[in-house]
């Protein structure tokens, strides 16, 4: 893996205390939100496989790309690009530069308000979580919403059972209530009789 510090030296150590913050288990990712991988373990440590590793000072992202592979747990995500974006700090915003790394109470890595918000995944993007596998041309995963959006051809399945989109739709998995809903486009249900599955309480919804 390859990183590119856009604003060395500062980013540079701001870089690697983020990624560190990803790599650690603990408190600095154990957040109310839940974990950083959709359906992943909160209190499992993160690991990040990519080929390349850009960070971005002012924007407070960080972009993994080249066949990136992130797991939590039992639970995994892959795509062709990642981007990983952090709550800003307050005085940040007003100072107009980037706070230092907080350290996280009982661990190392970023704590306080610089810790992950969202992430952006360019796809084809595969979100597997026990026996459930979602794919889509791309996602997106809400940590404070606690929802994947897989937008794209999106494609649910657990074992036999599958719940398929087409271009214009869009899956949303609501990661609290373990309920998905697919809008927008055409949708395409493959129940088999006498499976069990939590797919039985997803719903189509057309485009309004």
């Amino acid at each position: 893996m390859t990183c590119d510090h856009r604003n060395a030296p500062r980013a540079g150590a701001l870089a690697v205390a983020l990624a560190l913050c990803l790599a650690a288990p603990g408190p600095a990712l154990a957040q109310k939100a839940g974990p950083l991988i959709p359906g992943g373990n909160s209190r499992a440590p993160v690991s990040i496989d990519a080929s390349k590793l850009d960070y971005f000072d002012k924007e407070q992202k960080l972009v993994y790309s080249g066949g990136v592979v992130a797991r939590q747990g039992e639970a995994s995500l892959k795509a062709t690009t990642l981007t990983i974006f952090f709550n800003k700090d307050k005085n940040d915003d007003e100072a107009g530069a980037a706070p230092a790394p907080k350290p996280a109470a009982g661990g190392a890595g970023v704590g306080g308000d610089n810790q992950v918000k969202r992430m952006e995944a360019a796809g084809p993007v595969t979100i597997t979580s026990k026996d459930q596998v979602g794919t889509g041309d791309r996602g997106v995963y809400d940590r404070a919403e606690n929802k994947v959006y897989l937008i794209g051809n999106p494609v649910l399945s657990e074992g036999p059972h599958i719940i398929r989109g087409d271009a214009q739709s869009r899956l949303i998995y609501d990661l609290t209530s373990g309920r998905a809903q697919i809008t927008g486009g055409r949708l395409q249900s493959i129940i088999t009789p006498g499976g069990n599955s939590s797919l039985g309480g997803a719903a189509g919804k057309p485009r309004t």
